[in-house]
């Protein structure tokens, strides 16, 4: 199974930095576009969103969180946003999962 991250471009580049795929969404529209593709694939297990994408499409993501369905969802914050303290995105997985990696 495959990550992939959605969401701001510039936040985009960091992952992409790392080898993992992205999509970048400037709507609620386009983010349920990529959803449905991210979906039909099968090939993903981890979806990684920014809070941004989380207010914007915030049902659309619940309701895949709360199904069994693959990809597990994690948010994070956007280079654009305010991190209260530094976290890892390992620490983000293992809230979202309850396992550590």
């Amino acid at each position: 199974m495959k990550v992939i991250f959605v969401g701001d471009g510039e936040t985009a580049l960091f992952f992409q930095l790392e080898g993992i795929e992205t999509r970048v969404v400037e709507n609620e529209i386009e983010f349920i576009e990529e959803l449905k593709k991210i979906k039909k694939s099968k090939v993903y297990g981890l979806m990684v969103v920014t809070e941004d994408v989380v207010k914007m499409a915030k049902s659309s993501i619940d309701s895949l969180r709360f199904s069994k369905e693959l990809p597990l969802v994690i948010d994070i914050p956007s280079i654009k946003g305010k991190v209260k303290e530094k976290i890892s995105l390992s620490d983000y997985i293992r809230e979202a999962i309850g396992v550590k990696i």
